[in-house]
């Protein structure tokens, strides 16, 4: 018979869950979700980034990135401007406001990520926490 501890959908949709919930909380008092966390981060490390692109690195499809945009941009975070190269495309970039919430935003990650280490890691190995996450890298970039 099939255990439901020994799936691993199941296993990594528990982590999953309850590391959602962390972030969730954590950004809620800074009026940013966790999608728009990972846009942020995107665009704070190559700003003007056309859609697509943005898309892929925070594994979105193109309507799901729209949706994603629309409310960054409504949100004030981000702006859409013509492309100066090919003015059917648009790049993405972000607004004074976005970079200041980015910026206020890096102590609060940084205090999660070590919370998440806490409650999830304690009793692993430097090494053996390596090996999970270059696992969890190496399917992130098997789906790219």
């Amino acid at each position: 018979m099939i255990e439901r501890d020994q799936l691993l959908c199941f296993s990594l949709g528990v982590a999953m869950r309850r590391i959602s919930r962390m972030y969730t909380e954590a950004l809620a008092e800074h009026d940013v979700t966790p999608p728009q966390l990972y846009l942020l981060t995107c665009l704070g490390q190559a700003d003007g980034q056309k859609p697509c692109n943005l898309g892929k690195q925070v594994c979105l499809d193109s309507s799901s990135i729209t949706g994603l945009l629309d409310r960054a941009e409504k949100a004030g975070l981000v702006v859409r401007r013509p492309d100066p190269r090919d003015r059917r495309s648009l790049r993405i970039h972000l607004t004074d406001l976005g970079r200041q919430r980015l910026a206020t935003l890096e102590p609060v990650v940084q205090t999660l990520q070590a919370r998440i280490h806490r409650e999830f890691f304690t009793g692993y190995s430097d090494e053996d926490v390596r090996l999970f996450l270059g696992m969890l890298q190496h399917v992130q970039e098997g789906l790219s």
